[in-house]
């Protein structure tokens, strides 16, 4: 495989990104990705890696191919955060009827200032939203247009995005088990949708079969799942995550017992991965057993993480844009309560009970892990959709002479 030694197109661009600077999460995709162009599959240390998504490293690896400057990658994100917008637009007006509505939720979620940090980052976050905001585009045109062969395309969009982010291969089976629900007790979904299982697992097989054949068995998810469940669920420090030096000062942490046993021992990861998968069931059941409110109280703690970005334990106050970001995503989110209010309480949209049914599952599995907010990033689409519904509805604007309603 290629791998780059003489970066020709750094001397034609001004701008440069270049992947031997990057740090933290940015810095893991590009090793993986350079173990794709190295080896064919995700590598670290020229070992066969699932630490982080099987699908983006790819991605990543064909802007290596010929430059280390990211700022191809970057550009081709900006595109797809662009057209993330357009869709929700096209969405909003396919719900709605209302061209303001459409013009609304688009801009809303383009001038959505956190999705300015994504796409010049090495992260999964513009790419895996973009594929599920496009699968739910064509869930609303299976429904709407009663066509099966969308809800297919549906399907297999989902499953192409699992192969980003490894949490919604397990909110696919709630989807997909409401789905069916949906098919054969309210019988308002085709119930063709019981295929969608097997779609979903014919486009994640290669990642088996590479899986397997470097490590003799077939792993689910990524291999950091348990890492985050252990982290964000030990109760002393309220889920939140240590950074590499403070393990020295939260000696009593799983996490940290377990890098130290990296060093000593030479663990590799999945050997890493065992661990921290033992651990993390075994403290999840001490804690629901034996401190049942104390887990309440941090499992809110970390929905709250998930959508406001605070409250943090070991680092508790937060910046001045943290707080404006938190304040306005809060308001956002009341008139998106109002949205779904009335469209699929009061309206009984199928495509709104499904979405509204999404992001109930997908946030609360959320309140397991330790959370960040961009692991929110998919959901803010949806978010915008229904605020602007809410807004609409509630005729929040009238007063500065925008649209209103009278329905």
């Amino acid at each position: 495989m290629l791998v780059p030694h003489v970066n020709y197109f750094n001397d034609k661009l001004p701008v440069k990104f270049l992947a031997e600077e990057q740090i933290s999460d940015d810095r893991t995709y590009t090793q993986l990705a350079y173990g794709v162009l190295k080896y064919g599959y995700p590598a670290k240390k020229d070992q066969f890696s699932m630490y982080a998504g099987f699908l983006y490293p790819y991605i990543v690896a064909v802007n290596l191919s010929f430059s280390n400057n990211y700022i191809y990658l970057f550009i081709f994100q900006i595109i797809l955060a662009s057209l993330t917008s357009v869709l929700i637009s096209l969405i909003a007006y396919r719900l709605t009827g209302n061209l303001n509505v459409a013009v609304l939720a688009g801009l809303l979620y383009a001038l959505y200032y956190p999705n300015f940090i994504f796409p010049a980052r090495v992260l999964t976050e513009t790419s895996f939203t973009f594929l599920v905001v496009l699968a739910f585009f064509f869930l609303q045109k299976g429904i709407s247009e009663k066509r099966v062969t969308q809800l297919f395309v549906f399907g297999a969009l989902l499953s192409v995005a699992a192969l980003m982010k490894s949490m919604l291969f397990y909110v696919f089976f709630f989807i997909y088990f409401y789905l069916v629900f949906r098919a054969f007790v309210k019988k308002d979904v085709s119930k063709y949708v019981t295929a969608l299982i097997l779609l979903f697992f014919v486009i994640q097989s290669p990642y088996y079969i590479v899986s397997y054949l470097n490590t003799n068995k077939l792993i689910v998810g990524s291999s950091n799942g348990w890492y985050m469940i252990l982290t964000g669920t030990y109760l002393p420090l309220k889920g939140d995550e240590p950074k590499d030096p403070e393990y020295d000062i939260f000696t009593d942490h799983p996490v940290g017992k377990v890098y130290k046993l990296e060093l000593e021992q030479g663990w590799n990861e999945f050997q890493m991965d065992s661990a921290f998968t033992a651990l993390g069931k075994k403290q999840l059941i001490d804690n629901f057993t034996n401190h049942p409110f104390e887990s309440i109280e941090v499992m809110s703690i970390q929905l709250s993480r998930f959508w406001f970005h605070m409250p943090y334990y070991i680092r508790p106050i937060p910046g001045k844009g943290t707080i404006v970001a938190a304040v306005y995503k809060l308001i956002l989110t009341v008139f998106m309560f109002i949205g779904f209010y009335w469209f699929a309480l009061k309206k009984k949209d199928n495509f709104s009970q499904i979405t509204f049914f999404f992001l109930i599952i997908y946030s609360s599995l959320h309140m397991l892990v330790f959370s960040s907010l961009r692991y929110s990033a998919p959901l803010i689409p949806f978010m915008i959709l229904f605020a602007s519904v809410g807004i609409y509805y509630s005729n929040a604007l009238k007063g500065l002479g925008f649209f209103k309603t009278n329905d």
